[in-house]
């Protein structure tokens, strides 16, 4: 008969140990909560938290302050005046030339005849009185209009492009509010082909500069370029000053006079001594 142990018959510690982790509740049973493998492979995998500042919404806020940026400083270039201060002759009434009379005689008598910017200015501010109308005329006050000629630039292939001129209206609303715009007129004049003696002119609302990409400038508010096709809305502003001096323009295009404008100067040759 063999010995008995007094071990015999009694139960393990590991066995008992695993016996005894098995019968804890479910959030007790450390074992299987740390290492069952089902459990590890349903375990979802944690989200990443959405900041605030994305790339995308970085994006949209940069754009949307160089918008808002553009904005002021359209704004502020529109309100901006440029200088008149030297602008010979501008808003000077005294010692003006009488420019109709003037040219009138140079007609008769086949000569040329050559105005600065003084003469045409003087003139402009003893002959007219501008008006102003719209919802704002009440506020607008001391209206002048003004000349700037400006002489062709050098082009590429060495020739001369045109002169032209650039009339100005400024006025003030308020106190010390000063306020300008302008329009560019560039003359261009043909032989008609029916009459030697007689020229066709035309005025083209544009210089001789252009905007990022090709646009000619009409004009400006301020000191802010207006590209030429926009011109439509400033081209108000200046009819009655266009209406008031069309019997001299006329005057001009009747006589067959060559219109040449340089830097400061409007010249004026008749037919037999015109070059086009």
């Amino acid at each position: 008969m063999a010995p008995s142990s007094d071990n015999e018959g009694a139960p393990r510690n590991g066995a008992a140990g695993r016996e005894s982790l098995r019968d804890l509740p479910e959030h007790e049973n450390i074992v299987e909560h740390f290492y069952d493998p089902e459990d590890q492979g349903s375990r979802e995998k944690p989200v990443r938290e959405k900041t605030p500042f994305s790339l995308i919404g970085n994006l949209i806020f940069l754009l949307t302050i160089a918008i808002l940026a553009a904005i002021a400083w359209l704004v502020y270039s529109s309100w901006c005046p440029q200088k008149t201060d030297d602008l010979p002759g501008f808003r000077q009434r005294e010692n003006a030339p009488d420019i109709p009379r003037i040219l009138k005689q140079a007609i008769n008598r086949d000569a040329s005849v050559s105005f600065s910017e003084e003469d045409i200015n003087r003139y402009l501010a003893s002959s007219i009185h501008p008006l102003q109308h719209g919802a704002l005329a009440i506020f607008a006050i001391n209206p002048a209009a003004g000349i700037r000629l400006h002489g062709g630039k050098e082009r590429p292939d060495g020739t001369i492009g045109e002169g032209y001129m650039e009339i100005i209206i400024e006025r003030y609303t308020g106190i010390d509010s000063r306020q300008t715009i302008s329009l560019f007129l560039t003359p261009f004049q043909s032989l008609d082909p029916h009459n030697y003696m007689a020229v066709q002119t035309r005025f083209e609302f544009y210089n001789d500069e252009t905007l990022p990409g090709g646009i000619h400038v009409g004009g400006t508010i301020g000191s802010l370029s207006v590209p030429q096709g926009y011109m439509i809305f400033l081209l108000p502003a200046f009819e009655n000053l266009l209406q008031a001096y069309l019997p001299l323009i006329h005057m001009i295009e009747e006589s067959g006079m060559g219109i040449h404008i340089s830097e400061g100067r409007l010249n004026l040759t008749p037919p037999q001594k015109r070059t086009l």
